[in-house]
């Protein structure tokens, strides 16, 4: 949605989706934010000004703002609005936060895989029902990029491209605007797709790896990447809302600070390619 349409009563309406399904009842507990307590905000700036502070965004990312109203069982799920590939073009998601630091081996690993596959779908019904009111989300951003990619078509490049990312409508249009510029694509929804993939012939010429993932993330992903002969020189352009310890995780090629314009991305991936020698 444009930002000049986007109205405080569009971004309370999704809130109110939002609470109805991830704090369903009248028990407690209840959400630190209501719907009432946004009422007040006559601008969108006002409104927007009562989100949660925001870390300093890198230089090239985009606008991103977030609410943290949790759910009943995980107080960290977050309402995002935010600018993602397009400019001033502004969609609707739920953030479920769920990138804690729970191991394998942790005793309550398996409580904690449960809770993520409740927080995924809770986002999915929070999302869908916000797309049958017409509310922006990631289905818009597929049909923009789709669009998009018609007019921005470019020669062919000669590049194989493996683009992951867990939002698969984020994924579709990612896809469909590469394809546009001239690569050839192939997308992957979650890690475990991804390692499978990277076991076939031909590989990739270059990886666009989404950090947060759940079941098998982004950081599993790279180390065994790099642990692999076959794979251990691949390019990997790391993608991430998160703030992470790059100094844990295997060496990358490079990182996209989400959300970031599509401009950024394919100077990146020029950059990273013609430095890659030609078998």
């Amino acid at each position: 949605m444009r930002l000049e349409d986007l109205t405080p009563a569009i971004v309370r309406r999704a809130v109110a989706i939002y609470l109805q399904i991830a704090w369903p009842g009248e028990g407690f507990p209840r959400p630190r934010v209501n719907v009432k307590d946004l009422e007040s905000a006559s601008t969108l700036d006002a409104l927007l000004a009562r989100f949660d502070p925001q870390p300093t965004r890198d230089r090239g990312s985009q606008k991103r703002h977030t609410l943290r109203l949790g759910n009943r069982q995980y107080p960290f799920m977050k309402f995002v609005v935010q600018e993602y590939l397009v400019d001033c073009e502004y969609f609707f998601a739920v953030d479920t936060h769920d990138d804690l630091d729970v191991k394998p081996t942790d005793r309550d690993y398996p409580a904690w895989m449960e809770l993520k596959r409740t927080n995924a779908r809770l986002k999915g019904e929070i999302e869908a029902a916000w797309a049958r009111e017409g509310l922006p989300t990631y289905n818009d951003l597929r049909v923009i990029a789709e669009g998009l990619a018609k007019i921005e078509r470019e020669g062919e490049k000669r590049a194989r491209l493996l683009v992951v990312d867990d939002e698969a409508e984020v994924c579709k249009g990612l896809g469909a605007l590469l394809r546009g510029r001239g690569y050839e694509v192939e997308l992957a929804f979650d890690g475990a797709q991804v390692l499978e993939r990277l076991r076939q012939d031909p590989k990739p010429d270059l990886l666009l790896l989404d950090f947060s993932m759940p079941e098998v993330d982004g950081e599993q992903v790279l180390r065994q990447v790099r642990a692999d002969p076959r794979t251990r020189d691949l390019p990997v352009l790391l993608a991430t809302a998160s703030t992470i310890d790059l100094e844990r995780i295997p060496k990358t090629s490079g990182v996209l600070r989400k959300p970031y314009p599509r401009e950024v991305l394919f100077a990146m991936l020029s950059q990273l390619l013609e430095r890659k020698p030609r078998a």
